[in-house]
C-alpha cells in the first residue's frame, strides 16, 4: 500500500509478525472494531505522530484528535499525538476533542456506513 501523507498512517503488527499498514488511523480503528483480526492474534498497534510524522507511538499510549477541521485520508476526522503540550497546541490550533485508543476504537464502531 502506498501511504499519500505519513502524518495520518498507522499499522497493526500480527504475532506471526505480518504488518498491515492503513492511511488512516480511522481505518486501523475501524479494522480492530470490527473483528477484522482476532484480538489474540495482534502484538502491538502504532500510529503516526500526526506533529512528527516520523514518529511512531503505540497506539495505546497516544491520544487522538477528532476534529471537523481535519480532513484526512478516508474521512475520519482522527489524527494520533503524543500527549501533553503538543496534542493541547494542535488541539486548540483545530478544535475538536482529545480521546484514548479506546475512545476511538467505540467511536468508529458506532459510526453508521463504516
Amino acid at each position: 500500500m502506498t501511504l499519500v501523507d505519513p502524518r495520518f498512517a498507522a499499522e497493526l503488527v500480527m504475532t506471526t509478525g505480518k504488518t498491515i499498514p492503513f492511511d488512516d488511523v480511522g481505518c486501523l480503528a475501524t479494522y480492530v472494531a470490527t473483528a477484522g483480526v482476532r484480538r489474540e492474534r495482534i502484538a502491538s498497534l502504532w500510529v503516526n505522530d500526526f506533529a512528527q510524522p516520523d514518529s511512531m507511538l503505540d497506539a495505546a499510549l497516544a491520544v487522538f484528535l477528532v476534529s471537523d477541521s481535519l480532513h484526512t485520508p478516508m474521512d475520519y476526522g482522527l489524527v494520533a499525538l503524543r500527549p501533553g503540550r503538543a496534542a493541547d497546541s494542535v488541539r486548540t490550533a483545530l478544535g475538536g476533542k482529545l480521546l484514548s485508543w479506546e475512545q476511538v476504537v467505540r467511536l468508529v464502531a458506532e459510526r453508521p456506513g463504516r
